[in-house]
């Protein structure tokens, strides 16, 4: 009998029998990547990656289906090679991660959560992280796919200034959505009180967020990253909370998750760090892993993935 492994801790079991019913494999979950001639799907979270090593030692692969949008995890490019099929999972937590972000923009802004950590340290004192006015106030967006341009809904919703950056999205699709375009990410920078972030991380957008980016920003202003850790340049970061330049950092993604004892933003001033929860809610827990076991089935079927292909079989 053939088996399908599920690398993820949060994937059931149940759910991807049922999705397969009728089809000759047992399902099991795993917390390492397997070595076994009998393994014709992987469900593979985040933390698994999937290249050429990995698949020199599966060779009935048929799919491996990342339940998440993200997929730096696995090497698409080695997994079409290998005559295998990959996919990811879109849209499934598109308000969850604008809400989140929206949230921790409206808190810097605000600075709710800072002034909770100085009255705790014995300050009674707004001026620590004076509050500013929403309303007015301007939101820099980069990247505007479907959450950058659910995160600018939220802050038109509150009269903010809206302006968006994307090296993919013609000028003209940002204005119809009431949204002021920007040439340049360093445009952009320099025009906002508040900067989130909402572009995949690939090799063009590593260190997108770099010391020239940070110092476009105006002076006291804030970032919000509820996308990639990659996006930015860590050490640049460190540099501009500590200088003062950067007003505060709200953070839902780490380079390490959970964080390493020795991980720098623990100690940064004005920071906020949440454990990459952005995209959770009682609806988007389940569904990324019913559309992964969904994709297994169809493709042990003999038929293609219903969606979200990143990678399609080149042999």
């Amino acid at each position: 009998m053939s088996r399908v492994v599920l690398l993820d801790p949060w994937c059931d079991v149940a759910e991807v029998e049922r999705a397969c019913a009728g089809l000759a494999i047992s399902v099991e979950q795993l917390q390492r990547v397997p070595v076994a001639p009998d393994v014709v799907a992987l469900v593979a979270g985040p933390d698994y990656a999937i290249g050429p090593t990995e698949l020199r030692g599966l060779p009935a692969l048929r799919i491996v289906a990342a339940p998440s949008t993200g997929f730096n995890h696995l090497d698409c490019a080695a997994i079409a090679a290998a005559g295998v099929w990959a996919t990811n999972v879109t849209g499934y937590c598109d308000d969850e991660v604008a809400d989140h972000a929206f949230a921790m923009a409206i808190d810097l802004l605000r600075g709710v959560t800072l002034h909770d950590a100085t009255v705790r340290a014995g300050a009674w004192d707004p001026m620590i992280a004076f509050p500013r006015r929403i309303a007015g106030s301007a939101l820099g967006i980069v990247g505007f796919g479907r959450i950058g341009r659910a995160m600018a809904r939220r802050g038109l919703a509150l009269e903010m200034e809206v302006s968006a950056y994307d090296a993919h999205v013609p000028p003209p699709a940002i204005s119809a959505e009431r949204v002021e375009p920007r040439d340049s990410l360093a445009a952009l920078m320099a025009g906002a009180d508040v900067v989130s972030l909402h572009v995949a991380l690939d090799p063009s957008t590593r260190h997108l967020i770099d010391a020239a980016a940070l110092a476009a920003l105006r002076p006291g202003s804030f970032l919000v990253n509820c996308a990639r850790a990659g996006l930015i340049d860590w050490d640049a970061l460190g540099a501009a909370l500590r200088s003062g330049h950067l007003g505060g950092v709200a953070l839902d993604v780490l380079p390490a998750e959970p964080p390493l004892p020795d991980e720098p933003a623990l100690r940064w001033p004005r920071t906020i760090l949440n454990p990459h929860a952005a995209w959770a809610s009682e609806a988007s827990v389940r569904l990324p892993y019913q559309r992964a076991a969904e994709a297994v089935a169809a493709v042990l079927r003999g038929e293609m993935p219903p969606r979200d292909v990143i990678a399609e079989p080149r042999q």
